[in-house]
């Protein structure tokens, strides 16, 4: 009789537990919905009227706000389900959205903020060598991030550093 009572104990727990879990997950639906629903993207429609093309646009705004305040592109294995579980939302989707809006994978989509971040550090610091820019910008090899850059940049790393070395020289000799 005592095992009954304690798996009906046990059982009434688990059930009150889930309850509350997904009272709490509910919340933050609704929470991210309002959110969503107050962007400017989606004020000149009624809620009844609101497509799927604007929430994925504003699902983009969240997902490239969130990548150039928080900056997780530095962690060098940074992933999808990283930045879905952030954003609260499916990593499919959040993919296919990425994709859409970007024209990007998301490998791609990642280490064009982390050259664009990398672009940032040597402009701070025109002494940084090449090798200490990839680090810091979260690649996790040198030739990844050689890569990247003449993805995104057009040239190599070392040519596009020297060539911005020599501009800021012939702009400070002018002055």
């Amino acid at each position: 009789m005592k095992t009954i009572v304690c798996v009906l104990a046990a059982f009434f727990v688990a059930a009150v537990a889930l309850g509350i879990y997904l009272f709490i997950r509910l919340r933050k639906k609704e929470a991210r919905l309002r959110e969503a629903l107050s962007h400017p993207v989606m004020q000149d429609f009624a809620p009844e009227q609101i497509s799927s093309a604007a929430i994925d646009q504003y699902l983009y705004d969240r997902c490239c706000k969130y990548m150039m305040e928080r900056r997780p592109f530095l962690v060098d294995r940074y992933s999808l389900q990283d930045l879905a579980n952030a954003l609260f939302t499916n990593r499919a989707y959040l993919s296919k959205t990425i994709n859409k809006f970007s024209g990007r994978n998301f490998c791609s989509y990642v280490n064009y903020y982390r050259v664009m971040y990398s672009v940032e550090l040597f402009r701070n610091n025109m002494s940084m060598r090449v090798t200490d820019m990839a680090e810091l910008s979260g690649f996790h090899s040198i030739t990844a991030f050689y890569q990247a850059f003449r993805s995104v940049i057009g040239e190599p790393p070392s040519h596009w550093c020297s060539r911005v070395r020599k501009s800021v020289r012939k702009k400070s000799l002018k002055q």
